[in-house]
């Protein structure tokens, strides 16, 4: 059996999803099992959610990028924020991060206040911050301690 191509935590409210390889159904779903665990756990208060794409992670394909969609869907009510986060620094992560935010856009699934896309995890501390009262660089620098953040 291969290792799971994701890595999730909960710090402070906060459900951290790192992915270093696109998922397969299956994992999708066994990350949306513990986004509802962690929901519950937190007496169904509203989490934060980051979720991180490694930069040596491969584009998904479309069909998994559909069942990344549905997942996202079914796990909105779950979270009060989402945070999309591209890592890397070329071209190709540049462009990911344009064309997720515009993805966000034409589907009407982009509200500023609710899913925002970032180059790092530090771009979502001020948000964590005010969002959940914490100190969100604190929060995201625990996550990095754990191999969650790079």
């Amino acid at each position: 059996m291969a290792l799971p191509v994701y890595k999730t935590d909960v710090i402070d409210k906060v459900f951290f999803l790192r992915w270093d390889a696109p998922p397969t159904p299956e994992e999708i779903q066994q990350v949306f099992q513990k986004m509802q665990n962690a929901y519950q756990q937190h007496q169904q208060q509203p989490l934060v959610l980051v979720t991180i794409a490694g930069a040596k992670s491969a584009v998904p394909n479309s069909e998994q990028r559909r069942h990344l969609s549905n997942m996202l869907s079914d796990a909105r009510a779950l979270f009060s924020e989402i945070h999309v986060i591209i890592e890397g620094n070329e071209l190709q992560h540049n462009l990911q991060r344009v064309i997720v935010s515009g993805m966000l856009i034409v589907t009407r699934t982009y509200d500023d206040q609710f899913i925002r896309v970032h180059k790092n995890a530090d771009g979502a501390a001020g948000f964590i911050a005010r969002r959940l009262g914490v100190d969100g660089t604190q929060v995201v620098n625990e996550a990095r301690s754990r191999g969650v953040v790079m």
